[in-house]
Protein backbone atom coordinates (compact mmCIF):
# COMPACT_ATOMS: atom_id res chain seq x y z
CA UNK A 1 0.00 0.00 0.00
CA UNK A 2 2.81 2.52 1.11
CA UNK A 3 4.88 1.18 -1.53
CA UNK A 4 2.02 1.89 -4.35
CA UNK A 5 1.35 5.44 -2.61
CA UNK A 6 5.29 6.75 -2.50
CA UNK A 7 5.46 5.06 -6.55
CA UNK A 8 2.52 7.37 -7.23
CA UNK A 9 3.89 10.48 -5.27
CA UNK A 10 7.37 9.90 -7.34
CA UNK A 11 5.55 9.62 -10.73
CA UNK A 12 3.74 12.97 -9.93
CA UNK A 13 6.45 14.42 -8.98
CA UNK A 14 8.42 13.81 -12.06
CA UNK A 15 5.31 14.61 -14.57
CA UNK A 16 5.02 18.21 -12.76
CA UNK A 17 7.80 20.06 -14.14
CA UNK A 18 6.38 19.30 -17.99
CA UNK A 19 3.34 20.51 -16.29
CA UNK A 20 4.44 23.36 -15.18
CA UNK A 21 6.42 24.80 -18.64
CA UNK A 22 3.57 23.84 -20.32
CA UNK A 23 1.37 26.24 -18.42
CA UNK A 24 4.04 28.90 -18.09
CA UNK A 25 4.73 29.34 -22.14
CA UNK A 26 0.56 29.41 -22.73
CA UNK A 27 0.63 32.42 -19.96
CA UNK A 28 3.35 34.14 -21.90
CA UNK A 29 1.71 33.56 -24.75
CA UNK A 30 -1.05 35.65 -23.80
CA UNK A 31 0.66 38.01 -22.20
CA UNK A 32 2.55 38.52 -25.66
CA UNK A 33 -1.38 38.46 -27.26
CA UNK A 34 -2.38 41.13 -24.93
CA UNK A 35 0.50 43.38 -24.89
CA UNK A 36 0.22 43.28 -29.05
CA UNK A 37 -3.76 44.53 -28.97
CA UNK A 38 -2.38 47.31 -26.20
CA UNK A 39 0.03 48.22 -28.84
CA UNK A 40 -2.18 48.42 -31.43
CA UNK A 41 -4.88 50.53 -29.19
CA UNK A 42 -2.77 53.00 -28.28
CA UNK A 43 -1.18 53.41 -31.65
CA UNK A 44 -4.59 54.07 -32.68
CA UNK A 45 -4.80 56.30 -30.11
CA UNK A 46 -1.77 58.31 -31.27
CA UNK A 47 -3.27 58.61 -35.10
CA UNK A 48 -6.60 60.04 -33.23
CA UNK A 49 -4.35 62.65 -31.07
CA UNK A 50 -1.78 63.53 -34.02
CA UNK A 51 -5.15 64.47 -35.97
CA UNK A 52 -6.74 66.37 -33.74
CA UNK A 53 -3.49 68.42 -33.03
CA UNK A 54 -3.05 68.78 -36.69
CA UNK A 55 -7.17 70.23 -36.79
CA UNK A 56 -6.41 72.46 -33.54
CA UNK A 57 -3.44 74.44 -35.63
CA UNK A 58 -5.92 74.88 -38.27
CA UNK A 59 -8.13 75.89 -36.16
CA UNK A 60 -5.36 78.72 -34.67
CA UNK A 61 -4.33 79.36 -38.64
CA UNK A 62 -8.93 80.74 -38.74
CA UNK A 63 -8.24 82.58 -35.88
CA UNK A 64 -5.58 84.40 -36.37
CA UNK A 65 -7.10 85.48 -39.61
CA UNK A 66 -9.73 86.97 -37.62
CA UNK A 67 -7.58 89.03 -36.23
CA UNK A 68 -7.14 86.96 -32.61
CA UNK A 69 -3.87 86.57 -32.04
CA UNK A 70 -3.43 85.41 -28.49
CA UNK A 71 -6.33 82.74 -28.60
CA UNK A 72 -4.33 81.75 -32.45
CA UNK A 73 -1.14 80.86 -30.33
CA UNK A 74 -2.71 79.24 -27.47
CA UNK A 75 -5.07 77.06 -30.29
CA UNK A 76 -1.39 76.67 -31.87
CA UNK A 77 0.67 75.12 -28.85
CA UNK A 78 -2.48 72.96 -27.89
CA UNK A 79 -2.03 71.43 -31.30
CA UNK A 80 1.52 71.14 -31.33
CA UNK A 81 1.71 69.34 -27.69
CA UNK A 82 -1.23 67.03 -29.31
CA UNK A 83 0.80 66.09 -31.86
CA UNK A 84 3.98 65.32 -30.04
CA UNK A 85 2.17 63.09 -27.51
CA UNK A 86 0.41 61.57 -30.51
CA UNK A 87 3.40 60.78 -31.95
CA UNK A 88 4.80 59.41 -28.62
CA UNK A 89 1.58 57.40 -27.92
CA UNK A 90 2.12 55.24 -31.49
CA UNK A 91 5.94 54.81 -30.91
CA UNK A 92 5.41 53.53 -27.68
CA UNK A 93 2.31 51.30 -29.18
CA UNK A 94 4.71 50.27 -31.81
CA UNK A 95 7.28 48.54 -29.18
CA UNK A 96 4.58 47.15 -27.09
CA UNK A 97 3.14 45.57 -30.34
CA UNK A 98 7.03 44.73 -30.84
CA UNK A 99 7.45 42.93 -27.03
CA UNK A 100 4.85 41.15 -27.36
CA UNK A 101 5.23 39.17 -30.33
CA UNK A 102 8.50 38.41 -28.66
CA UNK A 103 6.77 37.29 -25.28
CA UNK A 104 4.43 35.33 -27.89
CA UNK A 105 7.15 33.58 -29.83
CA UNK A 106 9.20 32.87 -26.58
CA UNK A 107 6.06 31.46 -25.14
CA UNK A 108 5.61 28.92 -27.82
CA UNK A 109 8.79 28.36 -27.57
CA UNK A 110 8.88 27.29 -23.80
CA UNK A 111 5.85 25.35 -24.97
CA UNK A 112 7.65 22.92 -27.52
CA UNK A 113 10.56 22.79 -25.39
CA UNK A 114 11.72 19.30 -24.82
CA UNK A 115 12.39 18.35 -21.34
CA UNK A 116 15.62 18.72 -19.97
CA UNK A 117 16.98 18.83 -23.38
CA UNK A 118 20.28 20.34 -22.28
CA UNK A 119 20.96 18.87 -18.90
CA UNK A 120 24.35 16.96 -18.53
CA UNK A 121 23.24 12.35 -18.32
CA UNK A 122 25.55 10.85 -16.67
CA UNK A 123 27.37 8.20 -18.65
CA UNK A 124 26.33 4.67 -18.03
CA UNK A 125 27.56 1.64 -19.21
CA UNK A 126 24.71 0.90 -21.41
CA UNK A 127 25.22 4.25 -23.08
CA UNK A 128 28.75 5.24 -22.12
CA UNK A 129 28.51 8.99 -23.94
CA UNK A 130 32.25 8.92 -25.04
CA UNK A 131 34.14 6.16 -26.72
CA UNK A 132 36.74 4.36 -24.69
CA UNK A 133 40.04 5.27 -25.73
CA UNK A 134 42.08 2.90 -27.50
CA UNK A 135 44.54 1.60 -26.19
CA UNK A 136 48.19 1.87 -27.49
CA UNK A 137 50.10 -0.33 -29.30
CA UNK A 138 53.47 -1.34 -28.46
CA UNK A 139 56.13 0.44 -30.85
CA UNK A 140 57.92 -2.19 -32.95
Amino acid sequence: MTKTFLMGVLAASLLLPAAARADRGERLEKRGERMEKQGERKEKRGEKLKAKGEADEQKAAELRAAGKDKAANAMERKGEREERRGERLEKQGERREKRGQRLEKRGEALENRKPNANRATPATPADPGVTPATPATPAK
